[in-house]
This record gives C-alpha cells, sequence and structure tokens, in this order.
C-alpha cells in the first residue's frame, strides 16, 4: 500500500517553478472505524481520585532502567521495482483493440502485463515509465509510423485505458518526463495526468499547472517517505508552449539537487530519480550518463536512478555507493531486429532492496533483476527466466534463450555480478541466485 503527496516547492524560482499550494492524493486504507480521534481506551481518571497504593518490592526487584535489556529495533526496509520504456506503438494499440473487442473494451491493454504482475504487485514500490502521452477522449491516435515532427522524429499518443492497464498490473507511480512529453500537445499532457490521477497511480516529470511544478512526488512506502523525481534531456522538436517550460522537468543538475534538498526538508529519507537519458540502442552508456550518475548520486544528492530511453538494456552501476540502473531497456513497445536490433525487445524489472542502515538513511543493499522480453506475436511481456525455467512458451525457447544470454551481458557488463546483482528468476544452474 502507497500513499502519495506533492510537497510544496520553496527556495528561487528554477525551472520546475515555486509552489505555493498542497495538492494530496491518499492511498492508504482509512482508520479503524472503531476507535475515534484520541481513543486511548476505556479507562478514564480525574484529578480527584486517589493514587493506588504502591507495592511494596522487595530490593532484589528494583531494576535501574539503564540496566534492562531491551530489543533492538528492525531496521527499516522496502522493495522497489522499476519498469522499462511503455512505448506502444500502432501495431501495440491495434492489439490492445483487438483484446478490447474480445473483453467488450474499446482498447485493452490488461493481459500484456499479466506475466509480469506478480513481480510489480509484491514489491513495496513499483515505478514505470510512461513515455507516451494519453489521449484524453481518443480521439486521434498515432504510435510513430508516418507521423511525424518536422524533422522526422515520430510521434506518440495513446488511448487513456492504457492508465488502467498500468494500475491493474500493480504500478504504483509512473515517470512521464520524456522526449515524446508534448507529441500530444498540452492537450495530452494534462489527458495524461488526469488519466494516472483517475486510476490511483502517483506521477512525476511534468506538470499542469505552476504549483504541481514545483511540487516534488512524495510516497509513503513501508513506513519511510520516498519522493519521486523524473526529467528528460529534451522533448524532440515539439515546441514548449509559450511560458510554459515548468510543464516538463528538462534535465539540469543543479535543478535536480535543488528538487532533492527540498524533498528532503519536506521528510523524503530516499530519493529515486527516473532519468530519460542515453543514447538509442547503445548498450554502453553515453558519458552524459556517466556524468549524471557521478554528479546525482553525490552526496546529499540522489540515492537511485532508473534510466530510460535507450530501449535497450544497459549496465547497472554502483557509484559513490549508490546504484544507477543506466538503462532498464523496454517494457512494452513493437520495437525488433529488423529495424532497431534483436535487444530492443528485451527489458528488465530491476529490484532494489533499501535497508536503514542508520536512523534516517537509507541505502540501496541489494540488487536483483527480472529479464523480460516482448512476444510481438501477441504483444505480451514475457518473464524470461521463468519461462525457461517452467517451459511457459516451448515455441519461443531459442529466442527466449538468446534474450536471457543478452539481457545478463549487459546487466553485467561494468561487473555488477562481483557485487551480487545477478537474476531473480530463470534456470538455477544458469546464474540465477
Amino acid at each position: 500500500m502507497v500513499a502519495a503527496a506533492c510537497a510544496p516547492g520553496a527556495g528561487p524560482p528554477t525551472a520546475i517553478g515555486d509552489a505555493d499550494e498542497e495538492t494530496v492524493l491518499d492511498l492508504a486504507e482509512p482508520p479503524d472505524a472503531s476507535s475515534g480521534p484520541g481513543d486511548v481506551g476505556a479507562a478514564e481518571f480525574t484529578l480527584d481520585e486517589a493514587p493506588a497504593p504502591e507495592a511494596d518490592l522487595p530490593p532484589s526487584a528494583s531494576v535501574e532502567t539503564d540496566q534492562l535489556d531491551l530489543p533492538e529495533q528492525p531496521a527499516r526496509s522496502f522493495t522497489i521495482v522499476g519498469g522499462g520504456d511503455i512505448l506502444p506503438h500502432m501495431a501495440v494499440i491495434d492489439r490492445a483493440a483487438q483484446y478490447g473487442a474480445e473483453s467488450g473494451e474499446a482498447y485493452y491493454f490488461r493481459p500484456m502485463f499479466a506475466e509480469i504482475a506478480p513481480h510489480l504487485q509484491a514489491a513495496d514500490l513499483a515505478v514505470c515509465h510512461l513515455e507516451v502521452p494519453l489521449s484524453p477522449d481518443n480521439a486521434e491516435l498515432y504510435g510513430g509510423g508516418d507521423v511525424r515532427t518536422a524533422t522526422n522524429q515520430p510521434l506518440f499518443l495513446s488511448p487513456y485505458q492504457l492508465a488502467d492497464a498500468i494500475a491493474d498490473a500493480g504500478f504504483d507511480t509512473c515517470s512521464t518526463a520524456h522526449n515524446h512529453s508534448l507529441d500530444g500537445g498540452v492537450e495530452g499532457l494534462v489527458g495524461t495526468l488526469d488519466a494516472l490521477d483517475r486510476v490511483g497511480v502517483a506521477h512525476a516529470g511534468t506538470a499542469r499547472t505552476r504549483a504541481e511544478s514545483a511540487a516534488t512526488t512524495l510516497l509513503e512506502v513501508a513506513g519511510v517517505t520516498v519522493a519521486h523525481l523524473s526529467s528528460t534531456y529534451g522533448i524532440n522538436d515539439v515546441p514548449m508552449p509559450e511560458d510554459g517550460a515548468w510543464m516538463v522537468d528538462v534535465t539540469d543538475h543543479d535543478a535536480i539537487l535543488a528538487e532533492a534538498d527540498r524533498a528532503r526538508d519536506a521528510g523524503a529519507e530516499f530519493v529515486v530519480l527516473s532519468l530519460h537519458q542515453g543514447r538509442e540502442y547503445h548498450v554502453e552508456p553515453s558519458e552524459a550518463q556517466r556524468d549524471n550518475a557521478e554528479v546525482l548520486l553525490a552526496d546529499g544528492g540522489v540515492d537511485l536512478i532508473i534510466g530510460h530511453h535507450a530501449h535497450v538494456v544497459q549496465p547497472i552501476e554502483r557509484v559513490h555507493d549508490r546504484v544507477t540502473a543506466h538503462g532498464v531497456g523496454n517494457l512494452l513497445s513493437n520495437m525488433h531486429a529488423e529495424f532497431t536490433g534483436p535487444n530492443s525487445q528485451d527489458g528488465i524489472l530491476a529490484h532494489f532492496e533499501v535497508t536503514e542502515t542508520e536512523p534516517g538513511s537509507f541505502e540501496v543493499t541489494d540488487v536483483g533483476y527480472v529479464p523480460l522480453w516482448v512476444d510481438r506475436s501477441r504483444h505480451l511481456v514475457v518473464d524470461v527466466g521463468t519461462a525457461l525455467a517452467e517451459d511457459r512458451h516451448p515455441q519461443l525457447r531459442a529466442e527466449l534463450t538468446a534474450s536471457w544470454e543478452r539481457t545478463l551481458d549487459a546487466v553485467d557488463r561494468d561487473g555488477a555480478s562481483a557485487w551480487g546483482v545477478a537474476p531473480l528468476t530463470g534456470p538455477a544452474d544458469d546464474g540465477r541466485r
């Protein structure tokens, strides 16, 4: 169970504006109706009542408080799962319409996430990257192809029903800052956040108002306050609305670090940054990605980076004793070997165990991942390790085996296995922890 709130901004104006109000989305369970405000039980007393006589204790019963052997409180901990790019091309949208015809809905994306839903729902915090705007009315939809900008960049605008599938799968929050944030204009940006609000999924990276742009997304996760930040290297060549630079968080180190500071001032104990970065289809992180990690993961900054945009799996690395997953690949798209390389069908659910190492201080103490592959014949996200171990998709075994090997090689490119990073599913004799 995750409760979300937005902490108002403070300090000098930045690219993400100033806030003058607080918005709260409370997803927590209601209190027990059997206890009223201030209820401390049935016993009452008044100042006029005489105290009960004290029992005479023998000397041996007198114990100094500092001699008591009190049990230590267990360290607080929680888990985060981060998924890759959700980028429906028209083939994916058409498949959702096909599933919808069978289920009675216009667009039905839920089957696509069914195989990974248990992993998402088991995590304390599941973070998605929604790399498309959602149409408020589905009057116009596009997913790449012939719909492009003046400089030939593909445009994306997906059905609002995608938000229902994201929530149903188990995602708690989505990053929405990416190079396609304004592909549907202001209406698409607003429609995206409205749709996520409707299904109870928090969001970070884009905003409908100046106040919202300066408010940091705070999530109550297993008793720990976690901040979710999101930013992108840019928005292609789609023009930013006049006086609307605050609508999309564009990556700036000083602005991100300032937001992390404001989040901590507002009570955040751990800061997660979803970062749209890097070079498409390159397994090796770019110099800019390395620099982002070096600067943003320094002391007092961000605690964890989950990277997107490369559309292929990239290494997981420790920097300043913190963790960056440079690129977690695609979660759902129609990319494939013929145009973008076979590894553009690969992805991971990155899994992070976060533990309180001293009071109020949290670190990523364990990292694992679930290798994924998109089955384009049905547009289903496949848990590769489980499929291989249980022979779930025998007709796909060769492709799944190749995907498994690519993903393990990519994650370990910087030697992550040496400090314990390993797949969480898969054949027991093939690299599985």
